[in-house]
């Protein structure tokens, strides 16, 4: 492994609950709540029902394309959410020469089986046709949990020779659950079914492309090649060998095109939970900057304060760890002034909505912001420019693996940062 502090790159949960919710900040009568605890920090394995027509806005967009972007010059980001009921965590960033960089992209819920989406909003996002050649130039992942991860494990077992894309690197640190680290909440805080799937696609997808290295990992050339039989190779190939916390401890920043991703932090033998692993992520670029705090929990924040100052993870944009609810606490985002920072919330409406099942209502008083969902959006603060909400978008892609839903209005609606 290369011991430099920067790689620069030259080239490109809660449990889910059946709830159909009309509007966010609109929680029904009869809705029942599910028997999770504000203070879990595990997912569960049931499903939501699936968004209704009255719930989106999506299916009367005419569109057939996205409008033509602007001249390269400035980074733009995205929170996406295809529907405003899966749980997932799913950032997009283009940078200012059109690279593009993924962070998590999972997804679960009502779309946990649904054909990939993301390939088509990237396309989107970037302005070209439908089945136009693009690549991935840099591909986060921040823990093991499906709504983070299973996007990327259904697009590279889907992956043929006729798939017109290409990602360049992957870059991630799983610890081998059950072997050197062991989660306290037992085997439920582990998809081992669907994980198994992740690792598999590594194994499709480079078998298609053939393995060239990952850029900042020292790997031999005499390792690209998987030996015969051999299986999960190239994630255990991939995994850990740029990240790490020894890398870490000496610095280490990841460079695509002029934007930034510092790796703030990685698992930690000590950590309680999966959510705990979430590597930690603060992008910046000029005077801006995001703070990708995956599903960081309690835990996690206390850590991060003890190896930063806390100016140092400050951040004009934070992403509210674990979906905005049983993550970090309030000394940690009193600590990084998040009152005065503009909130991302990978947060599905079903969790927004309900503040007495789940600990979002306590988040959002931290903050200054109404716990009721209801009055948040009664006080129109939506609409303010400081809180992003993925389950509270205007416009969604419905369908997201048609191309053609991905118009410019739904694209506007998830690009919650442009910086010049």
């Amino acid at each position: 492994m290369k011991k430099s502090g920067k790689i620069l790159l030259s080239s490109l949960l809660c449990a889910l609950m059946p709830l159909s919710l009309l509007s966010c900040g609109v929680t029904p009568a009869e809705t029942t709540a599910a028997e999770t605890t504000a203070a879990e920090t595990t997912e569960a394995e049931t499903e939501t029902e699936p968004v209704t027509e009255a719930e989106t806005e999506t299916d009367t967009e005419t569109e057939t394309e996205a409008e033509p972007q602007e001249p390269a010059g400035k980074v733009e980001v995205y929170q996406f959410a295809p529907e405003n009921s899966s749980l997932m965590m799913s950032y997009v960033i283009i940078t200012p020469n059109k690279k593009v960089v993924v962070i998590d992209g999972g997804i679960d819920g009502t779309g946990v089986e649904a054909k990939p989406y993301i390939h088509n909003a990237i396309r989107a996002a970037l302005g070209i046709g439908e089945n136009d050649y693009f690549e991935v130039e840099a591909w986060f992942l921040s823990h093991e949990h499906r709504d983070h991860y299973y996007e990327l494990a259904k697009l590279l077992n889907a992956y043929t020779a006729e798939s017109n894309y290409k990602i360049n690197n992957f870059y991630f640190d799983f610890p081998n659950i059950g072997v050197e680290w062991k989660s306290a909440a037992g085997a439920g805080d582990h998809d081992v079914e669907r994980f198994n799937k992740l690792r598999k696609g590594f194994d499709n997808y480079y078998s298609i492309n053939g393995f060239t290295g990952i850029k900042g990992a020292d790997i031999p050339e005499d390792k690209f090649k998987a030996p015969e039989g051999a299986e999960y190779y190239y994630y255990d190939l991939i995994n850990r060998a740029v990240i790490s916390e020894a890398a870490i401890e000496k610095g280490l920043t990841i460079s695509v095109d002029g934007v930034d991703f510092e790796v703030l932090m990685t698992w930690w033998k000590e950590a309680k939970y999966v959510n705990s692993t979430s590597v930690i992520l603060r992008m910046t670029y000029k005077e801006h900057s995001i703070l990708f705090l995956g599903d960081a929990a309690a835990d996690s924040g206390k850590r991060l304060l003890t190896m930063y100052p806390a100016e140092r993870i400050k951040s004009e944009y934070v992403q509210m760890g674990h979906h905005g609810q049983g993550g970090p606490d309030k000394a940690f985002y009193d600590a990084i002034d998040a009152k005065n920072s503009k909130r991302l919330w990978p947060t599905p409406q079903w969790v927004w909505n309900n503040h007495t099942t789940y600990a979002i209502g306590d988040t959002r008083s931290w903050l200054d912001l109404p716990v009721d969902a209801t009055e948040f959006k009664k006080q129109r603060l939506h609409d303010t420019g400081m809180d992003f909400v993925a389950g509270c978008y205007k416009r969604y892609a419905s369908k997201g693996e048609s191309f053609s839903k991905w118009t410019e209005k739904v694209l506007a609606a998830q690009r919650v940062a442009v910086f010049e």
